[in-house]
Order: C-alpha cells, then structure tokens, then sequence
C-alpha cells in the first residue's frame, strides 16, 4: 500500500493575536501554556520548523473562539491541548475531504 499525504501531515492549531488572551483564559490547562503571544507564537514556529525540517507537511488550523467552544460544548470536553489538538485534526480532516 502505498502511503498518503495525510499520512504526512500534521494539524497544527494556531491562535490569532486578537484571539490569544480569550482563548488562553478559557483554557483548563493555562498554567502550561504561555501567557504571552509573542512567546506562544516563537515556540509554535519552532514546532513548525522542526516538523518541516523532518520532512512533514503541515496543516495550520486557526482556532476561534466561539467555534471552538461550541464545539468543545457538543462534545463535553475540557480546553486542554489534547482537545485543541483534535479539534484541530478534525478540522483539518473536514477540509480535506471537502476539497
């Protein structure tokens, strides 16, 4: 069988600068990420260069807020890293299937 793309590439959430505070203040899981954006955003791009620099392609999901606690809502889940990241896979997964 031969491999995919998706087999590749990896969901990444993002966060705009306007939504950062709010989305970081709703998190559970807060005390583990940093409160600045300037900060999140250097150690997010050195996430990005590392998986790229392994060959990965790379999916950036941008999460908004309202979207993304309704969603957390439906689902009962917790703002944690983990749920972040499944929402992103999941939004990435949606649009590539809707391509």
């Amino acid at each position: 069988m031969k491999p995919t793309a998706d087999a590749y590439t990896i969901a990444i959430p993002w966060y705009e600068r306007e939504d950062f505070t709010k989305l970081w203040e709703l998190a559970d899981d807060r005390d583990a990420m940093p409160s600045d954006y300037d900060v999140w955003h250097r150690d997010a791009m050195s996430v990005i260069n590392t998986w790229l620099a392994r060959g990965r392609a790379l999916q950036i999901v941008t999460i908004r807020p309202e979207k993304f606690l309704d969603w957390l809502a439906r689902r009962a889940l917790p703002n944690t890293a983990e749920s972040r990241l499944r929402f992103a896979e999941e939004q990435a997964t949606r649009d590539h299937h809707a391509a």
